[in-house]
């Protein structure tokens, strides 16, 4: 039950914004709106699973404790983590972040775009767990931007070999040479063609959202009292 609380609080935020966006650009449940919503919720509910692993505090923690933040779990020493299977296991965690805004996503479509995101989404739960007993950790900033650009990369990578299989199975070979350079077929193409992105700067506007319904929405001891 909880699990279900949780994800409401960090996806009611998110659902409000599409409501009212849809009904101010007057968006009907067309096919490429109801296929890019599918997507974006997919990427939602990525980022709440990152939420939950991160398990970032909320305004609820603030008095729970003798000081609202304590400096002694804030570590700014770089490469100090004890462990190469904690660098690991952040550098997965945002992987998917890196790999879904430029498929979903044009703008995303270029690293520094990425990186400054994955940055960005990174530092936010570093924040966020200033107010809870988990460690503030520039490792963990760091190997989540690192775990975003290797996530690019494989999209580029998929994009590739995407494209590289719909031109030889599209085209003949004995047109080959002549019509190749004038295709280009890729993933992120294919899903854009059929999809209709809500407003600019969409992701970015979940992100802060998903984030904020989380801090400020989810009362952890309404569950545990």
């Amino acid at each position: 039950m909880w699990i279900l609380y949780s994800f409401l609080c960090a996806i009611l935020p998110c659902l409000i914004y599409q409501i009212i966006v849809i009904k101010r650009k007057n968006l009907k449940c067309e096919k490429n709106v109801v296929i890019h919503l599918v997507w974006v919720y997919i990427f939602l509910l990525y980022i709440y699973l990152a939420l939950s692993k991160a398990g970032i505090g909320s305004i609820w923690h603030i008095g729970r404790y003798r000081e609202i933040i304590r400096f002694n779990e804030i570590n700014l020493i770089p490469f100090s983590s004890v462990g190469a299977l904690t660098y690991i296991l952040n550098i997965i965690m945002f992987m998917p972040l890196g790999f879904l805004l430029p498929l979903i996503w044009k703008e995303f479509r270029n690293i520094i775009n990425v990186s400054i995101t994955g940055l960005g989404f990174s530092l936010s739960i570093e924040f966020c767990q200033l107010f809870n007993l988990r460690t503030t950790d520039i490792d963990d900033l760091m190997m989540n931007t690192l775990g975003a650009i290797l996530g690019y990369l494989i999209w580029i990578c998929v994009n590739k070999l995407f494209n590289l299989m719909k031109k030889n199975t599209i085209l003949a070979p004995i047109c080959k040479n002549i019509i190749q350079d004038e295709i280009a077929i890729t993933i992120d193409d294919e899903i854009n063609k059929k999809t209709t992105p809500l407003y600019k700067n969409e992701a970015i506007i979940y992100l802060i959202l998903t984030v904020l319904g989380e801090f400020l929405l989810f009362n952890w001891s309404l569950i545990y009292y």
